[in-house]
């Protein structure tokens, strides 16, 4: 049974209970809570659908992996309708007009690409329009203008089945939430992180600069502090700096690069690194908090 109607049904135990056995009113408020709170907890069950979807475009290959990636029932997730890619996130829950969604959008999809990106290689996609799923099924589609090209590729893929010595097969593991998902989730309380996804899927010099910024902003400690995290070798940190300023700034020509710069490749993949152990760094902490 749903959650949701396993909720109602059991408050409404409650009440004839709480009446037949004449129990005060702040009685049946906390045991009404209390079934509703555990009703909760068990979302999986019955998952509250969001009214808003943004329809995806990009390259097959990368859109199939943000629906492999991003799966129901963890959040934002990928549903397909009618050969179309669109994603959903309970972010857009309490928004109310198109516009609002856009905004929204630009800024979470540009998260997912970045996190797409270290986790899985994946190119970034764009949004072309905001749906609105109506309550009668019906839907409005409000299409926005998508910037770029898509470029040709080709991949080669193969699906493993693991099996036993007696060669009956393993089923898969239960399903969890994806480290994209849980990433969009930690960004929601930590900003500093948030905006590095971003300048990270974005990943000009400028971007790059700024997103080593922004993990300076979070670990605390400036360039020093990062730096004694040892998450990369400390002159590789220096280089990737520097490089990045003197990019960024190379009209002006007021900051040299290092004798040995890095290049682009090299520096998103350091910069991979750095925000990798940042989430993990998060992460951990957040469970610290929960015990």
């Amino acid at each position: 049974m749903p959650v949701c109607i396993t909720a109602y049904y059991g408050v409404l135990r409650i009440y004839i209970t709480m009446y037949c056995r004449k129990l005060p009113r702040h009685a049946l408020a906390d045991a009404c809570t209390e079934v509703c709170e555990a009703a909760n907890a068990e979302r999986t069950g019955c998952i509250k659908m969001p009214n808003w979807g943004v329809q995806l475009i990009g390259h097959d290959f990368d859109l199939a992996d943000w629906a492999e990636v991003l799966q129901q029932p963890f959040d934002p997730w990928v549903m397909r309708s009618n050969d179309a890619f669109v994603l959903r996130w309970t972010g857009f829950d309490d928004l109310e007009t198109a516009s609002e969604v856009q905004e929204h959008a630009a800024f979470v999809v540009d998260q997912l690409n970045g996190a797409m990106w270290i986790n899985r290689g994946t190119r970034a996609v764009r949004f072309e329009g905001i749906i609105n799923f109506k309550p009668d099924g019906t839907r409005n589609t409000t299409m926005m203008v998508a910037t770029g090209k898509i470029e040709a590729r080709a991949r080669v893929s193969a699906e493993a089945v693991v099996t036993r010595a007696d060669g009956t097969i393993i089923p898969p593991p239960p399903p969890k939430s994806s480290n994209a998902q849980d990433w969009i989730a930690l960004a929601e309380t930590h900003e500093p992180l948030a905006d590095a996804l971003v300048y990270f899927a974005r990943a000009e010099w400028f971007d790059i600069y700024k997103a080593v910024e922004c993990l300076e902003d979070w670990v605390g400690g400036g360039e020093a502090g990062l730096r004694d995290l040892n998450w990369i070798e400390k002159d590789d940190l220096k280089r990737l700096k520097r490089t990045a300023n003197s990019y960024r700034h190379r009209r002006g020509g007021k900051h040299s690069p290092p004798e040995i710069p890095v290049s682009q490749s090299e520096a998103r993949e350091m910069l991979a690194i750095l925000i990798r152990k940042a989430f993990l760094r998060a992460a951990e902490k957040a469970e610290a908090s929960l015990m």
